[in-house]
């Protein structure tokens, strides 16, 4: 079976001067079946992946709100990958798969980032019992939530807000995450040999 690869670079203002990803697709019978492409720890990645995600899901003749969806979720998934795998290890690439089979679309994104519990995501919302407690809570919650990452080569400060896996968690019939160790093992928890995180998700699309 042969299999498309492609290196595209784009040009960042780094001084390296170009930004490399590498993208490689499966053939099935009619178009391509799955996927995978490793991206750099750089925000302005994920414009390129979610018009890879576009791309190939338009080969598939899904909705307009299907192709939306999967295009969304791919760049809240590799977002938040680049945010955990910068601060930790910005050299390691993160990792997009992705399969088509029947009308279940799965994505799965690798990163490097250490580990984190989903329930710590969702839970860590600023709160207060009235409107002056309410903005000091604000005001620590983005405190705590500011990380130095690079975009087109330069480094910006960008404010977590955390919303990415609540958003995606709305839009996928399942969302699963595991925990992938310095030994190459997968744990459901992560431990204190954690390397990074796998997030799986799997979306029902909507034919045309």
């Amino acid at each position: 079976m042969k299999v498309s690869v492609t290196l595209a670079q784009f040009d960042t203002n780094s001084p390296a001067g170009k930004m490399e990803i590498l993208f490689c697709n499966w053939p099935g019978k009619q178009r391509f079946e799955k996927g995978v492409c490793f991206i750099p720890a750089d925000l302005s990645a994920v414009a390129h992946v979610r018009g890879y995600i576009e791309s190939v899901a338009q080969t598939f003749n899904l909705s307009e709100q299907s192709v939306f969806e999967l295009t969304l979720v791919a760049d809240k998934l590799v977002a938040n990958a680049i945010l955990a795998s910068y601060a930790k290890n910005g050299a390691e690439n993160i990792v997009l798969k992705w399969t088509m089979k029947d009308n279940i679309f799965t994505l799965s994104v690798l990163d490097y980032g250490g580990g984190f519990r989903i329930s710590d995501v969702f839970q860590e919302i600023p709160r207060g019992n009235d409107l002056a407690s309410f903005l000091r809570s604000l005001k620590e919650y983005r405190e705590a939530r500011k990380a130095v990452i690079p975009l087109n080569g330069a480094l910006i400060e960008h404010l977590r807000f955390g919303r990415g896996l609540r958003i995606i968690s709305n839009l996928v019939r399942k969302l699963d995450i595991e925990f992938h160790e310095a030994d190459g093992s997968t744990m459901n928890t992560p431990s204190d040999s954690t390397v990074g995180s796998i997030v799986t998700v799997e979306y029902v699309a909507e034919a045309a």
